[in-house]
């Protein structure tokens, strides 16, 4: 049978998200055939492009209008003909998709992305596609794009999402609570010492992992300056992400800092960084939360796009497992908090671990299969139903 994962190239977590499971199904050696698809990939390129860049020049350049186009297409009155306007749009833009999914007749769509709920979606009311649709939300709040009457199963990223997809008009029975999927490097843990003998980090530290996400954002360089002047024996990992500017500006600040400082560019070993942390210093992206939960790391934000990025921000401190702050100053403060209360830190780790789903992906594929196993018993019934009536029809034919 055919499982497709399909994703958009907006922001790095929804891709990560679909590898995970994608992995997850490999490992499982279920014999299907399981594809990773870029939605966007079969847009036209006014519409990719345009997609791509304007999402990230509004969340770095101009956050303003990221924060009123969020609200404004979730506000509540306006949902109906929002709704009616993206479809006509996606529908539009996405035909490439439409055809695609008409010829390949996939059993099962798991969608990270709501772009591709939404697609999907207009092909099930449409009639022109029947198999399972699987939306899995890749943030804890939860926006207006994810929601669709034609989703079959939503999978939820905490309690806390469940209850936003309800509120939002989505049975409860539609839901699952399994999680955001992570990839599977981040349910192995590295012992600190291990982990920091690794990295070339000192054993013992108080260590402090920021990151700047791939773009490398935030005001990362008067943050380092600021964290640099505690007296407390304190050491930072800091990754720049592709931001070679950033990266530069950071080396300058190590060379001259009292304190221990190990810089990074762009890195694919997060989960090691993780494992050598006490803190995470992070933007509350869904799926970056999501890893530092299954490794037990706190998270301060000091830094996040409005809309669902706050929604997130919302859900670690409302469960204790992460805080906000607003100034460099701060951020410090809270730092030093943490590390003069053990108490307290070992207590965010806790509920952290507690929150944190490792077997996501692996959850997520045994509801696929799940769900693949009731529609061939479904087809066979259905089959054995319609032979039972031809059988019939031919001895009233005989009489």
């Amino acid at each position: 049978m055919k499982v497709f994962i399909i994703h958009a190239q907006a922001g790095a977590g929804h891709k990560s998200a679909a590898l995970a499971i994608k992995d997850a199904f490999d490992k499982a050696n279920t014999g299907h055939d399981v594809r990773v698809i870029d939605s966007l990939e079969y847009a036209n390129r006014l519409f990719r492009s345009t997609y791509i860049w304007g999402y990230n020049f509004m969340v770095s350049k101009a956050p303003f209008l990221w924060t009123f186009s969020f609200y404004f297409t979730d506000f509540k009155p306006l949902r109906p003909f929002i709704r009616t306007v993206r479809r006509m749009m996606n529908f539009i833009n996405g035909h490439k998709l439409y055809s695609f999914i008409r010829k390949e007749r996939p059993d099962c769509i798991v969608a990270t992305h709501f772009l591709a709920t939404d697609i999907i979606s207009n092909l099930k009311m449409s009639k022109l596609y029947d198999g399972k649709l699987i939306t899995c939300v890749t943030d804890y709040g939860v926006h207006d794009f994810w929601i669709s009457s034609q989703v079959d199963i939503y999978v939820a990223a905490a309690e806390y999402t469940k209850n936003e997809l309800i509120s939002k008009g989505i049975q409860a029975d539609r839901i699952r609570v399994l999680g955001i999927p992570v990839q599977e490097k981040f349910t192995k843990k590295l012992e600190r010492g291990e982990a920091a003998a690794k990295l070339g980090l000192k054993e013992g530290l108080f260590t402090v992992l920021i990151i700047g996400g791939g773009l490398g954002v935030g005001p990362i360089p008067e943050m380092v300056e600021t964290i640099a002047g505690t007296s407390e024996p304190f050491q930072l990992i800091v990754v720049c992400g592709n931001n070679e500017g950033l990266l530069k500006e950071i080396e300058d600040i190590a060379k001259r800092s009292k304190i221990s400082i190990k810089p990074f560019g762009f890195v694919n070993n997060v989960n090691e960084l993780m494992d050598a942390s006490d803190v995470m210093i992070s933007k509350p992206g869904g799926l970056s939360i999501s890893e530092a939960m299954v490794k037990g790391l706190p998270v301060i934000v000091n830094t996040y796009i409005p809309g669902q990025e706050e929604s997130n921000l919302m859900f670690l401190e409302k469960n204790g497992v992460g805080v906000g702050v607003k100034t460099v100053g701060e951020t410090l403060e809270k730092l030093e908090g943490l590390y003069r209360s053990k108490e307290t830190l070992d207590a965010m780790r806790a509920k952290a671990k507690q929150l944190g789903k490792p077997s996501s992906a692996g959850d997520i594929v045994l509801l696929v299969l799940g769900t693949l196993e009731k529609m061939v018993n479904t087809r066979k019934e259905l089959t054995s139903s319609a032979v039972n009536t031809r059988k019939e029809l031919t001895i009233s034919d005989d009489k």
